[in-house]
């Protein structure tokens, strides 16, 4: 066992104790409690005021949210008054925490009390406080020294008030005595009392700018101060918006006030910070290794160099104090092999300078990208560093973060942040960021349908991924086990296709040259089929495009106010071939969208027992725009309706595929309107008749007793045979086309005659269902006759329907004939003798038709 020295083991440890959470009291953590500070300017709330009880969701509202900047004296107080009026509010509301880095903020805290029936509580104890260093950016490989300090409060009760107020004072060094700030006017609570404000001294010249409609500030003096407050009495509650908009968009109204007057003077500070010092032994052996690997070709070294700081260089910032925005030097990065985005993009920049290689570090912004120039210039409108490049006539934008980023220069995925700030001395204003190489994403599913139903069907997924998508997919596959991304995969297809097995492991295909990946997939569906609960002998499977569905926001919100994402830059190619146990029909469906923000393409194409559907997608901007938002949802709306496919398929032996998607034949349904009116007109002369000799007097008992169940059946069934015949595919174009395909099955034209047979025979019924709900509810005599003949036509029709379907389509007979038979022989025997024996029948349904009434009060006056 190899021994450890005590220096190696101390440093260990310290390193442990950097990286785990703290916890600790008040000693070394620059706390103290102590008066309110003498710079406040005069402020009087109104505590008199409450808000709306319904507007109250945690059990407790602020009476008071008080927040006030001294500038010159780096300090800023908070001041906040919380009401309980729940039990809800005891759980939500009886703790008090503050963020702050001890390292340059000293936090003191004034009071903390609570009020309670006119009593007042001191609070306020500083053993009391617990301090933790959570670190909640350690998943991001972020270390950057912020403690809380947290203090739970004991006995607190419903009706309480809570008071506290703290100072916290100090500000990072780096940012020297220039003074910018961001202030927000948003609350997700009831906020009675809300003032904020900043004191500064005359001789700085502080600009603001309003967004999203908040207030500009009203500007007093002060004991020789600027005074620049806002005192709100209605702060307007918002809501969050959803993961639809982009990472830019912002609703929250705020002022950004700062010093600064333009973008070179950023420059020029990041200049100071990110000097270039003289390379040490470290950085000369480094450079001269990349030398030899790249002869005198500098795009080698710059390929290489980039490689080495993206891969062998791992991502991990210690941003305490100063190190938030001051990089650490280049032989100290080189030498511990970690660093940030500012380390790696210094490390990057002396790399290739010291080739004779023009870099330069950048800042840009990842949320906001191009927005960044709305805001006014200070280092917070910055939050990334990466590195720019001009060589050989040509610019490259290089994120020294990436990983696994293969290809040559002229194929290298440049990142679209839209804006960034090149930090050199000649620097004015921000400069285009564009991507030049984005690359693209090709799928092709193959989804082969077994010719049994008890057979599984197989699917073989090919996905080509260029450029970005390929230094993606290399990451991904990098950072995850074999069998975790299968088991990621299979999920992803069980969701679409059920039961859903892998047959061979996941191929990776990497030709880090042309930066090209090729993923291979294949995959077996169990129970493929599944049983049409409405069409009888007949089977449905699906195709779903769900790559294309999770590439795109289907939004169908027209009044939506804030703009939508969209993923950009994009590129999909993306085909389904399905492969059923027949030949397909033509197809002719297609759509084709192109504007400013997206173009969409999709085609089908029909090769023997092959159905290929091709989409293409790709995207120009990063958002829909909101006047854009009520066409944009009529396209994916359009779209939607594409991304998924449904076939059909008779039983075994007869495969009849069908699109889901195929028009009406309009023909069929005029043909059925025109029989639908010859036997309406049959009908009303058939209700003219009567059962003679008409009895006169009229005596008819009103619809009761047993009848009612009956008047159940009598109204509904119109309706139900209406969605039968609607269900069923006779009126698509699909059916009609694949009947003409269909050599199998003999003599067409006697199978276009049975479905026209089926048309008259369905319609028939359904008119004649319609007569007799008028006959019941009007009591004509002729009912209980009508309803004898109907059930028996009923019956005789289903069955030949039954048996003539399967001996033209050669299929078996239904399974359920027999059942159906059966209930239909029920209702014939249960209801044709009670209307012919019961007295209540024979009473209730004695009513002629009217012309018949008239004829025999004549012969009798």
């Amino acid at each position: 066992m190899r021994p450890y020295s005590l220096t190696y083991i101390c440093c260990q440890l310290l390193l442990l104790l950097a990286l785990l959470p703290l916890r600790g009291n008040a000693q070394g953590k620059n706390f103290k409690t102590g008066p309110a500070p003498a710079w406040l300017a005069p402020y009087t709330p109104d505590l008199n005021k409450k808000p709306n009880d319904k507007d109250i969701s945690d059990g407790y509202f602020l009476l008071l949210y008080e927040e006030q900047q001294q500038a010159e004296l780096k300090s800023s107080y908070h001041h906040t008054i919380r009401q309980i009026v729940s039990e809800a509010g005891i759980q939500n509301g009886s703790e008090i925490s503050v963020d702050y880095d001890p390292s340059y903020q000293q936090l003191v805290f004034h009071q903390v009390i609570v009020r309670r029936n006119g009593k007042i509580i001191n609070k306020l104890n500083p053993a009391r406080f617990e301090f933790l260093q959570q670190e909640q950016d350690l998943s991001r490989f972020i270390y950057s020294g912020t403690f809380t300090a947290y203090l739970i409060l004991e006995d607190v009760r419903k009706d309480d008030q809570i008071e506290y107020a703290f100072s916290l004072t100090g500000r990072n060094p780096i940012f020297e005595d220039k003074y910018f700030n961001n202030f927000y006017f948003v609350t997700y609570q009831p906020i009675v009392n809300y003032y904020k404000n900043l004191i500064a001294g005359p001789h700085r010249n502080i600009h603001f700018k309003t967004f999203n409609g908040a207030r500009m500030p009203e500007q007093k003096a002060l004991n020789g101060l600027n005074l620049y407050e806002w005192n709100i009495k209605d702060l307007e509650e918002m809501e969050e918006e959803d993961s639809q908009t982009p990472s830019w968009y912002n609703n929250y109204p705020y002022v950004q006030a700062s010093e600064y007057t333009g973008w070179k003077e950023i420059a020029d500070w990041a200049r100071q910070i990110n000097k270039h010092t003289p390379p040490g032994n470290g950085i000369k052996t480094k450079v001269a290794a990349l030398k030899k690997e790249a002869g005198n070709d500098k795009e080698i070294y710059l390929q290489n160099a980039v490689r080495f700081v993206q891969d062998d260089i791992r991502y991990m910032g210690i941003e305490m104090g100063e190190n938030s925005h001051r990089p650490n030097s280049p032989e100290k990065i080189l030498s511990q092999r970690f660093g940030d985005c500012k380390d790696k993009s210094l490390l990057l920049c002396t790399l290739l300078q010291a080739d004779s290689i023009n870099a330069s570090m950048a800042y840009v912004n990842t949320y906001s990208k191009r927005k960044v120039a709305e805001k006014l210039p200070s280092p917070y409108a910055f939050n990334h560093a990466i590195v720019y490049v001009t060589l050989n006539g040509k610019h490259y934008w290089i994120d020294p973060t990436v990983s696994y980023q293969r290809g040559g220069l002229k194929n290298f995925s440049q990142p679209a942040y839209q804006l960034a700030l090149v930090i050199t001395d000649t620097t004015t204003t921000l400069t285009p960021a564009n991507p030049v190489s984005t690359g693209s994403i090709k799928i092709l599913e193959r989804l082969d349908f077994p010719r049994r139903f008890d057979y599984p069907a197989t699917l073989a997924v090919t996905s080509t991924y260029t450029g970005k998508f390929a230094d993606n997919t290399r990451y991904d596959f990098a950072t995850s086990s074999g069998k975790d991304k299968e088991a990621a995969f299979q999920k992803y297809y069980k969701s679409i296709y059920g039961e859903v097995t892998t047959t061979d492991a996941i191929t990776l295909q990497d030709s880090t040259n042309s930066n090209k990946i090729v993923v291979l997939e294949n995959y077996e569906i169990s129970n493929p089929w599944k049983r049409d609960s409405i069409n009888k002998g007949t089977f449905t499977a699906k195709a779903v495009a769900q790559a294309l569905v999770s590439e795109i926001a289907f939004i169908t919100d027209t009044k939506r106010k804030s703009p939508i994402l969209l993923k950009y830059p994009e590129d999909l190619d993306y085909t389904i071939e399905v492969i059923l146990p027949s030949d397909w029909a033509n197809s002719s469906d297609a759509l084709h969208i192109k504007n400013e923000y997206y173009q969409f393409d999709y085609t089908q194409r029909v090769a023997g027992r092959s159905l290929f559907m091709h989409y293409q997608y790709k995207t120009f901007n990063d958002h829909i725009p909101v006047d854009f938002i009520p066409q944009y949802v009529k396209d994916v709306t359009a779209i939607d309706q594409l991304t998924a496919q449904q076939f059909s398929w008779t039983q075994e032996g007869t495969s009849t595929p069908v699109a889901s998607n195929k028009g009406i034949n309009w023909l069929v349904v005029a043909m059925a309107l025109l029989f639908t009116a010859f036997f309406t007109y049959l009908a009303w002369k058939y209700y003219q008749r009567s059962v003679l000799p008409v009895k006169y007097p009229v005596n008819s008992i009103p619809i009761g007793g047993w009848l009612i169940l009956l008047a159940i059946g009598v109204t509904f069934t119109p309706f139900t045979m209406m969605k039968d015949l609607l269900d069923t595919e006779t009126f698509s174009n699909s059916l009609w086309e694949q009947l003409a395909n269909r050599k199998d099955l003999g003599n067409i034209s006697v199978l276009q005659l049975f479905l026209v047979a089926e048309i008259i025979a369905n319609t028939f019924l359904i008119v004649y269902s319609i007569l007799l709900v008028v006959l019941f509810y009007n009591r004509r005599d002729i009912f209980p006759f009508s309803l004898a003949t109907f059930c028996f036509a009923v019956l005789v029709i289903n069955v030949a329907d039954v048996h003539l379907t399967a001996h033209l389509f050669k299929t078996p007979l239904s399974p359920n004939l027999p059942y159906f038979i059966i209930r239909q022989l029920v209702y014939m025997l249960v209801w044709v003798p009670y209307l012919l024996k019961s007295d209540r029948a024979k009473s209730t349904f004695t009513i002629p038709h009217h012309s018949q009434q008239e004829e025999e009060h004549k012969q009798l006056y």
